[in-house]
């Protein structure tokens, strides 16, 4: 390799010279974060002013000599680009997106926001979106082929303030099935689009109540759609319409495949508007996990979270909250630093109305978690204050993402979780049970009469003493995870 460059005392190569440059640190003498290419009289690197050098490395618009791209640095390599591909004809960034250039500067990860904004459709859709040949709205974005990419496309422009907040997977389920529509015959067109939107889609707002859809509802009412429109299909296949078919047909086609039970709400509002005659799909129930774990295991388990550091945080975090307090993955991901509370006495955190003491260790990992929010780099500001924040703006990270890492090393969570809220189900009153773990009063009841457990009808939680006795007992199981883990004999009763 040719040693190009009289630097460090020496010649370097230009790979050498190259790293150099992307690797900026604070300069012994001044303090000033620069490339430290020279030596001083003691031999130790500093940047080129303190060594007597003019200056070869900073920016040509600010001086600064980090996160170098070229001749420039990211940030003004950035708003150079920005104003480019948002120019509205004048040479000017276009009004409605000045709001979106400010955003996409402040941000950060300035090196991360060139590479987004040079794959498609961002950069076309955004110069006609600024030359004014496209309107600045969500109807533009519907238009265009739906995938991820797409998806973050639209948050961010929310995010920036540039197009009004929506509920971006009930959207894309609406989407979904308009398109889905246009490719069915007629006839299953309107009766599968009547049944999206007076049946489907209402029922999905009411049970959100004002919350936005989560990435796994969306994936199974897109699923119930399609099956449906197979179901339709194959009815036709068969001779059959819905307003002819018979309950053998029904079994028939639902004994092929478990998941094809999910066209049963679709079969009961078809009865019950009077388009199908009077049959139904029997639902095969699943079996579960199969036992649930014990004591013990679970105990196992998490001294094993606590100590393998090749399992991320936020996955050892998640699966520590489903092994002691019982969680669900979908609760956990949804943590706000808000439901934390770690001033002089035990951190809690509040997972339903009730806030919970955290165990020395777990509570450790809880602050290593803030601590790396606090450090990492963020392309996006975070208005919600998650505890575990996702890659797209303003959202927590998804369930599915947790869940594959934790099945990479073993683990299912749902099955952790479901044996927890067993244990907790055979010693905690119901009541206390919802209150503290965030599950429903009448699903904690039901657990306990399925538990065998001895609380069979609801206390008085207005007694004061009674509740904190419960709430001393809800975390008697988990106390041995403040102790040693070095194992101890027990005496068998």
């Amino acid at each position: 390799m040719i040693a190009r460059y009289r630097l460090l005392g020496g010649r370097i190569c230009n790979p050498c010279y190259s790293w150099l440059r992307r690797h900026p640190a604070p300069c012994p003498l001044c303090a000033q974060t620069r490339v430290l290419a020279h030596l001083d009289a003691h031999g130790t690197a500093v940047c080129s002013p303190c060594a007597g050098h003019p200056g070869r490395f900073g920016c040509r618009t600010c001086g600064r000599e980090e996160n170098l791209q070229g001749s420039h640095c990211a940030p003004c390599r950035l708003d150079s680009r920005l104003r480019v591909l948002l120019d509205d004809g004048t040479g000017d960034v276009a009004e409605a997106l000045r709001p979106l250039h400010s955003y996409l500067l402040s941000v950060g990860g300035s090196d991360l926001v060139l590479k987004w904004i040079r794959r498609e459709p961002v950069p076309s859709t955004l110069r006609a979106m600024a030359a004014g040949t496209v309107a600045l709205s969500h109807r533009t974005l519907d238009a265009l082929p739906p995938s991820t990419k797409l998806r973050y496309f639209r948050r961010t422009l929310m995010s920036a303030g540039v197009l009004p907040e929506i509920d971006v997977l009930l959207h894309d389920l609406e989407t979904y099935g308009t398109r889905l529509f246009t490719t069915l015959p007629a006839a299953h067109s309107a009766l599968l689009g009547r049944f999206f939107r007076w049946r489907m889609l209402p029922l999905i707002r009411r049970t959100l109540r004002g919350r936005t859809m989560t990435s796994p509802m969306f994936s199974a009412r897109r699923a119930q759609l399609r099956y449906i429109a197979d179901f339709l299909r194959w009815l036709d296949t068969h001779g059959m319409t819905i307003e002819t078919v018979d309950q053998p047909a029904i079994d028939r086609f639902v004994s092929a495949d478990r998941v094809r039970q999910q066209i049963g709400p679709f079969v009961t509002w078809a009865v019950q508007e009077r388009i199908a005659p009077n049959v139904a799909v029997t639902t095969i129930r699943s079996q579960g996990m199969g036992s649930h774990l014990s004591d013990p295991d679970l105990a196992a388990i998490a001294r094993r979270v606590f100590t393998d550091e090749t399992i991320p945080l936020p996955t050892r975090l998640i699966t520590l909250f489903a092994v002691v307090f019982a969680q669900p993955v979908e609760a956990s991901i949804a943590l706000t630093r808000e439901q934390i509370v770690d001033g002089p006495g035990p951190m809690t955190m509040r997972f339903a109305r009730t806030p919970i003491p955290v165990p020395d260790r777990l509570a450790a990992l809880v602050r290593a978690q803030l601590r790396a929010l606090n450090t990492r780099p963020s392309r996006h500001p975070d208005t919600h204050g998650w505890l575990f924040p996702g890659t797209m703006p303003n959202q927590h990270v998804t369930a599915a993402s947790i869940e594959l890492v934790a099945s990479r090393h073993g683990m299912t969570l749902r099955h952790f979780r479901s044996s927890r809220l067993q244990h907790f189900a055979q010693t905690v009153p119901a009541s206390v049970l919802a209150d503290v773990v965030g599950v429903t009063a009448d699903t904690a009841y039901r657990r306990s009469i399925d538990a065998g457990g001895a609380w069979r009808e609801y206390p008085d939680l207005r007694n004061a003493e009674q509740s904190d006795r419960s709430l001393r007992h809800f975390h008697s199981p988990e106390s041995k995870l403040n102790r040693r883990t070095t194992p101890q004999t027990r005496t068998k009763k």
